[in-house]
């Protein structure tokens, strides 16, 4: 099912949080965070990692969640690729959903633990992709800052996975620099979770591409200058699932 829905949506080529909704106050976990250098928090604002992991059971147990636009800056908002409501939810869709990027977690941690299985096929254009804060909503819009269409392209990615400073296998996730990256393959941690994409300093004296994991419980000390790393396990996606090379 998930390789159909990544076919079908590569085939058309156009394709919570402990707060408050509109509270954009930092908590205690993003201020402790911003006085570092060494972590990368995951560009969701509104929602934090931790929070987002001890609700998921329940808020998937309460039904797909209500779209969410209040915004005060484009870096809040995000554009759903599926259905958000009705028979067909999480299914891909033609029309687009705008909401927050907290909105957005939250369906995407829903979709992963329903999976739908009633999804037709898809032989539409896209709705629009790129996501902007107009008048303190979040909005969906085909046009790039100068007035030029353009298209928001979600991503499939196998990068070797983090946590801390460690390195913590391979992980596949879908995503986007504007909508967030999201989990969906891992040994640590549940598919649809945050995951933040850095480039981390190796001791062969390269970067390397990886996504960062939060699993819940783990709380990683604080420093001021990130760590050089061994070289990462190389990753590749074998028979459709995203493993260390050789294996």
């Amino acid at each position: 099912m998930r390789a159909a829905r990544r076919a079908t949506l590569l085939s058309i080529a156009l394709l919570v949080s402990c707060r408050s909704p509109g509270d954009n106050s930092p908590t205690p976990a993003e201020a402790a965070r911003a006085s570092t250098t060494s972590r990368t928090v995951p560009q969701e604002p509104g929602v934090e990692p931790e929070c987002a992991s001890r609700d998921a059971a329940s808020a998937a147990d309460a039904g797909p969640p209500a779209a969410e636009r209040a915004c005060t800056r484009d870096d809040e908002c995000a554009v759903a690729r599926v259905a958000v409501s009705g028979d067909q939810t999480c299914c891909l869709a033609c029309a687009t959903t705008p909401g927050t990027r907290r909105w957005h977690a939250a369906l995407q941690r829903y979709c992963a633990a329903h999976e739908p299985t009633n999804c037709g096929a898809l032989a539409c254009p896209s709705g629009p992709t790129r996501a902007i804060c107009r008048d303190g909503r979040c909005e969906a819009t085909w046009l790039d800052e100068n007035g030029q269409p353009v298209f928001v392209a979600v991503e499939d990615r196998c990068l070797p996975g983090l946590v801390c400073d460690s390195w913590a296998g391979c992980v596949r996730a879908d995503g986007n620099t504007q909508d967030g990256w999201f989990v969906y393959e891992s040994e640590r941690v549940a598919r649809g979770e945050i995951a933040g994409l850095e480039r981390v300093a190796t001791t062969d004296g390269a970067a390397a591409e990886a996504f960062r994991l939060y699993p819940p419980g783990v709380e990683c000390p604080p420093q001021t200058i990130p760590p050089i790393l061994p070289p990462p396990p190389s990753c590749a996606l074998v028979d459709n699932h995203c493993v260390e090379a050789g294996r």
